[in-house]
């Protein structure tokens, strides 16, 4: 997902000038390939993928790993649920799909803005508004579910800390205790995330938002061939990715 030159101080900066649209795009197409496999070979291509996009854009696994904690309790849930029904091997592919997407989401996040996000996202939705779609109110409820993706990995180390402090204990117990005592994290979580989604719809009514109905933009940047390319290459990749046995 960059060009050719391989100079190390041009490499980052060419995957995060990348139109977002292409952006999204290769995120859609890497999320189609995640639920068309169904071995773990496949996954760890899938994994080897993400893993060299991270590496030629400078994302931090520490940085992704901390901020896909919400997920890693959706995981195991799915991994014990599935491996006891299907098979352990059904678990664990089930498991790592989730993981992958919630990580390949992240990056995604990292390597661009939320107002990039919700300009490429408006740009991509415009046709639908021509048959009534309300585009703008779309986009912006979009680009605030990635914003919270961050903010939610922040609200469970907050609420993680605070039980912490009143004596609960996430390191004893074996994978039972531990799965019942971030489970006990979900309602303080939650009524967190809430309350910040109260304050962000009081602080949109104040702005006045959706007076207008014309959208203001100050993403000057346009679709160009190098944008095409590595569309188009990273299309190929995740479609190779899908056809590993």
């Amino acid at each position: 997902m960059v060009s050719l030159r391989t100079s190390p101080s041009r490499i980052p900066r060419s995957v995060r000038t990348l139109d977002g649209r292409v952006k999204i795009a290769l995120l859609m197409a890497f999320s189609v390939a995640l639920f068309w496999v169904h071995s773990l070979s496949a996954l760890a291509a899938a994994a080897a993928l993400l893993a060299v996009v991270m590496a030629l854009g400078r994302v931090r696994w520490v940085a992704v790993l901390k901020g896909g904690a919400p997920a890693y309790v959706i995981a195991a849930f799915l991994l014990v649920y599935n491996s006891v029904s299907l098979g352990w091997m059904a678990g664990a592919v089930v498991a790592a799909r989730v993981l992958l997407l919630v990580w390949g989401s992240l990056v995604l996040v990292s390597l661009a803005t939320a107002t990039e996000l919700s300009e490429a996202l408006r740009r991509l939705l415009t046709p639908l508004g021509r048959v009534g779609l309300p585009v703008r109110d779309v986009t912006t409820a979009l680009s605030i579910a990635l914003r919270f993706i961050p903010l939610t990995a922040e609200e469970l180390v907050g609420v993680r800390a605070a039980q912490a402090s009143r004596g609960a204990s996430f390191q004893g117990g074996g994978l039972r205790g531990r799965l019942a005592a971030y489970g006990g994290l979900m309602v303080p979580l939650f009524v967190g995330l809430f309350r910040r989604a109260d304050r962000l719809a009081a602080a949109m009514d104040a702005r006045c938002f959706g007076a207008s109905t014309e959208p203001t933009t100050l993403d000057g940047r346009r679709f160009r061939r190098s944008d095409g390319v590595v569309l188009l290459v990273g299309i190929a990749l995740c479609v190779a990715v899908a056809l590993v046995p």
